[in-house]
């Protein structure tokens, strides 16, 4: 039997992180060491989705030059299919961050096309692959209105959506946005903020029922060192942060709703769901760099016991 079908929509970047050896300073140069990596919250979420043996196709896009073409080979060899993302002669995408000893997230900074490229008149062209699709996931490096067609589309065709914040500034794209239906956000207490339009001191509580008013079926939101917890209509589950040494808490997020989705493709209830999103970002947590490139559907069940 055929595998079900993922299509994830969003950025794909070229991953540089500095680890600096101690705490940085702001405004002064700060001794790390350097390493790259695959990037872009759709390209993670896709790549550990294609490793744990999922059918997943990446639409993003990919510059025609070194960066591009080892990124396409990067998601190529880990069985992503990228025949319907853009490939031209802009600069591939980038994501450069500055992480703290511990391997938390300094600074961060992204200079990126995708949002001007992946617009509603492109994915017009894509319905009848889009229309393949099982599951839809979704980042907000898309652009507001492509971010509204597909939500539109998504709800149309009966297709489960997924949405992956990104960032507060990306998150507050979503707060006039049509969430009927959704299947899932994922945003930190920040980002609901942002997509609520409200202020920071209002309670968790308060923010989480206005987006699950919405139409919004879960909101697993996002604690950091605090863990997560799902809600549903009459429904929450808590979870406690993996305890595990962290070498670098880039990707994490992804991994964690890479994890999610498998488990979903299984029918697994939401709070094992949780779990074995959990499990992927303790795997990712002990990695350097977005992307567990060892990962398997095995190794991952180990992980989880």
């Amino acid at each position: 039997m055929r595998k079900k079908l993922v299509v994830c929509v969003g950025a794909a970047l070229i991953d540089e992180s500095y680890h600096c050896q101690e705490q940085p300073i702001r405004g002064t140069s700060n001794p790390a060491i350097f390493y790259r990596s695959s990037g872009g919250v759709a390209c993670n979420i896709a790549n550990h989705l294609a490793l744990l043996g999922n059918n997943v196709e990446l639409i993003s896009h990919f510059g025609n030059d070194p960066e591009g073409n080892w990124l396409m080979e990067q998601c190529q060899s880990n069985g992503i299919g990228i025949a319907q993302s853009v490939v031209n002669d802009i600069d591939t995408g980038r994501f450069v961050a500055i992480l703290s000893p511990n391997g938390e997230l300094f600074a961060g900074a992204v200079s990126s096309h995708f949002e001007t490229l992946i617009t509603p008149e492109f994915l017009q062209d894509k319905i009848p692959f889009l229309k393949n699709a099982s599951l839809l996931l979704i980042d907000c490096n898309l652009s507001t209105e492509s971010l509204n067609w597909l939500l539109g589309f998504a709800r149309e065709e009966h297709i489960p959506c997924i949405i992956e914040p990104v960032s507060v500034p990306k998150a507050a794209r979503l707060q006039k946005s049509d969430l009927q239906n959704a299947l899932l956000i994922t945003p930190n207490k920040d980002e609901m903020v942002a997509m609520t339009g409200q202020s920071s001191g209002k309670q968790t509580e308060v923010l989480v029922q206005q987006i699950l008013d919405r139409g919004v079926k879960f909101l697993w939101v996002r604690n950091g060192k605090n863990g997560s917890c799902i809600y549903g209509k009459d429904y929450s589950f808590e979870l406690s942060a993996p305890d595990v040494q962290v070498k670098d808490t880039t990707g994490a997020g992804d991994a964690a709703l890479a994890g999610w989705v498998h488990a979903w493709l299984m029918d697994k209830n939401p709070d094992d769901c949780v779990r074995y999103g959990h499990a992927m970002a303790a795997l990712v947590l002990q990695e350097k760099g977005a992307i567990k490139i060892d990962l398997s559907a095995a190794l991952l069940e180990k992980n989880l016991e």
